[in-house]
């Protein structure tokens, strides 16, 4: 039944189209806020980052594997294709697990949201590679959404630390941290999005290419959990075995991410690719996650919104954009939408955002 309506979703033009890709890609970005904030929540209740990813990777693992074999999603691309493209994203998997513990170490020092908008701001790069290698087009305005995301970067990275009750740590500074975190995650995303530029990698179902990334989440936190393990660590990973919030964040993750890995992620990639876009799949995922998220930071763990964070957010929103404007678009077009955009707006709602920025400083 599960497989009949996959089959049945595949028919429908509309699942063909860019504007599927687009609405995918928002969605699923939309969605990673719930990674955010459990990496961020989970070492104040005392459970390791590391056993979230390990525990999550087996759970996807197995019930992905389950879901392919009731399903029959095997690949159709020759074995060599279908060996590399698998092995992409097991690496793939591996990286997005150094990622999440740098982003969680971060979080322990900074502002979450802060945090989250400097390592989020990567997506910049997969953009760039798509120009550079894949001959995605870049017109005027995406060159000018380039340049706007990169002062996003700079301005999420000048911003104050004003997390509430945010204890002071040893060690490297939170931005620095940070950094680090972004550098992972534009190789992670790079990684994620090559295989879609390549016809016969699309041959490799959507849940073989979610169940090698989960594995290669599994494989990096097993090897980075025995490297480590002290009587203390095994305090501490009984301890979050026992606890049923760890279960609780593992259903809530990993469930949500197989569905929109198999249905939404890795289908909509394909079809910007197919469309040449696929260097704009991560920007519209990631930009609509940092400002999601850092809205959520500032309404569930009460951290103040800086005026610099605030410039962040508006260059990374039009940025964005203008990443996501057709080639064909010129500066003139973009100046009337614009235009437009102003002479329509709701000035009561804008009034409100105008309030509610300067009640948060």
């Amino acid at each position: 039944m599960f497989q009949t309506l996959i089959s049945f979703l595949q028919s429908v033009p509309f699942f063909h189209f860019t504007s599927f890709g687009i609405l995918a890609m928002i969605l699923v970005g939309s969605s990673w806020c719930l990674v955010g904030l459990v990496m961020g929540d989970a070492p104040k209740k005392g459970i390791d980052p590391a056993l979230v990813q390990l525990c999550g990777g087996l759970f996807s693992v197995v019930i992905g594997s389950l879901i392919m074999v009731a399903t029959h999603s095997y690949s159709s691309a020759p074995a060599a294709v279908t060996c590399w493209t698998l092995l992409t994203y097991f690496i793939s998997g591996a990286v997005n697990f150094a990622m999440l513990q740098t982003m969680a170490a971060a979080m322990q020092r900074g502002p979450n949201g802060v945090v989250w908008g400097i390592i989020q701001s990567s997506l910049v790069f997969p953009f760039i590679v798509g120009v550079s290698v894949f001959g995605v087009a870049l017109s005027g305005p995406r060159l000018a959404g380039i340049i706007l995301l990169l002062l996003a970067l700079i301005f999420f990275a000048s911003a104050k630390n004003n997390a509430a009750k945010t204890p002071r740590s040893k060690g490297l500074n939170w931005k620095i941290i940070a950094l680090i975190g972004m550098v992972l995650a534009a190789t992670q995303q790079n990684l994620s999005t090559a295989p879609s530029y390549f016809e016969s990698a699309r041959g490799v179902s959507s849940i073989m290419r979610s169940i090698a990334s989960a594995a290669g989440t599994l494989v990096a936190a097993i090897i980075f959990t025995l490297a480590r393990l002290t009587p203390e660590l095994k305090t501490k990973l009984l301890f979050g075995i026992k606890n049923p919030v760890l279960w609780k964040y593992i259903f809530a993750l990993q469930t949500f991410s197989l569905l929109t890995s198999y249905l939404l992620l890795y289908p909509g990639i394909d079809v910007m690719a197919d469309h040449g876009l696929g260097g704009m799949c991560y920007p519209m995922m990631i930009g609509s996650c940092i400002v999601a998220f850092t809205l959520l930071s500032a309404w569930l763990l009460k951290e103040k919104i800086s005026r610099m964070q605030i410039a962040a957010l508006v260059a990374c929103v039009l940025g964005l954009a203008a990443i996501c404007l057709p080639a064909s678009v010129s500066f003139s077009t973009l100046f009337q939408r614009i235009v437009t955009i102003i002479l329509t707006a709701d000035w009561k709602i804008m009034s409100d955002c105008i309030k509610f920025a300067s009640s948060s400083r």
